[in-house]
């Protein structure tokens, strides 16, 4: 919401400080950045460690959970006095698969927003040295127009330089 105040607001700014004459002269461009992140090779390839992080995480996580499974077999066949002594322990099993668990969850997370604000910074980098290396004046994220033609869409060429 916020950044399509602002960018409403940047682009009449442009019009309202320029005469007519060179608002028609100023190069337009946007840039569809969904599109850009997910067909970036960078994205692609985080996306791939992510997937086998998780695939890892959770084998841990079920080898932690059968152990306690067989723990708490095991613990039925006991007698209620041998039950008491060994439900401590088996209290203790389940709040450390649950602190392992919240803490796997927290590490994926961590990474995948340090992968995601990583992939962004790229993608603005490159797409502020395509405007100035091709004269554009403005570029806008393709989510805040309304309507925009084709011939300003320049999403192909940051892909192609962000996967070059």
């Amino acid at each position: 919401m916020f950044r399509n105040i602002l960018a409403c607001i940047i682009l009449i700014s442009c019009f309202l400080f320029t005469d007519i004459a060179s608002a028609e002269a100023m190069k337009l461009g946007y840039i569809n950045m969904r599109k850009v992140f997910f067909e970036y090779k960078k994205t692609k390839d985080s996306n791939k460690v992510l997937e086998k992080e998780d695939e890892m995480a959770k084998k841990e996580i079920e080898a932690k959970a059968q152990e306690i499974r067989k723990l708490r077999d095991e613990f039925d066949l006991l007698s209620e006095e041998a039950k008491e002594k060994r439900e401590p322990e088996l209290r203790q099993r389940l709040k450390e698969l649950d602190e392992f668990r919240k803490s796997k969850i927290e590490a994926f997370i961590r990474k995948k927003d340090e992968m995601f604000k990583e992939i962004k910074d790229d993608i603005m980098s490159v797409a502020e040295r395509y405007a100035k290396k091709n004269g554009y004046d403005v570029l806008f994220d393709e989510a805040i127009l309304v309507y925009s033609p084709e011939k300003y869409d320049i999403t192909e060429d940051i892909i192609k330089e962000l996967n070059k």
